[in-house]
């Protein structure tokens, strides 16, 4: 009796400390994978490397793929959309299309679960000048019926409001 007893007082502590790591472990996972389902806003960094590559070229690229090579390192997994002027990177669905040489526009959309949680940016950048809208995350129907260069009344209708000049979004 003695000697179960033995194993068990030994087998206790063991068994405790393995309880306590993998529930410490599942939450850490959790986290993690919450982290990685939340959108991560990079546009302040893409209007960056659009500009740095109109300094470079003297124009803006006509889709995004023709910033591999100047501005970016070439990579096989960039999820380009079929014409070139979408990008998803970190639950975000960019939108670029330039409106002129030195002008462009960018729809900056959260996706994935929690999409809610983050906002969707509508930018019109030129070399010198940025105007931004910030609105609430859309609609899967909203996204479909989406103009690439909307007007002030299409932005107010999608719940977009015009950003003072003065305020920068934080990186």
């Amino acid at each position: 009796m003695q000697k179960h007893l033995k194993i068990t007082l030994m087998l206790m502590p063991i068994a405790a400390v393995t309880v306590v790591g993998i529930y410490i472990y599942s939450l850490w996972a959790s986290e993690r994978r919450r982290t990685a389902e939340a959108p991560v806003e990079a546009f302040n960094v893409m209007v960056r490397d659009l500009r740095s590559f109109h300094s470079k070229r003297g124009s803006f690229p006509k889709d995004l793929k023709e910033l591999e090579g100047v501005v970016w390192e070439k990579k096989e997994d960039r999820e380009f959309s079929k014409d070139g002027s979408g990008l998803a990177h970190r639950n975000y669905h960019y939108l670029y299309s330039p409106i002129g040489h030195h002008q462009f526009a960018l729809w900056a959309i959260p996706m994935g679960r929690r999409r809610e949680e983050a906002a969707t940016w509508f930018l019109v950048i030129t070399p010198e000048s940025q105007r931004r809208w910030k609105g609430p995350a859309l609609t899967p129907e909203d996204v479909k019926a989406l103009s690439v260069y909307p007007s002030a009344q299409q932005l107010n209708v999608l719940g977009l409001i015009e950003q003072p000049a003065g305020l920068r979004q934080r990186d």
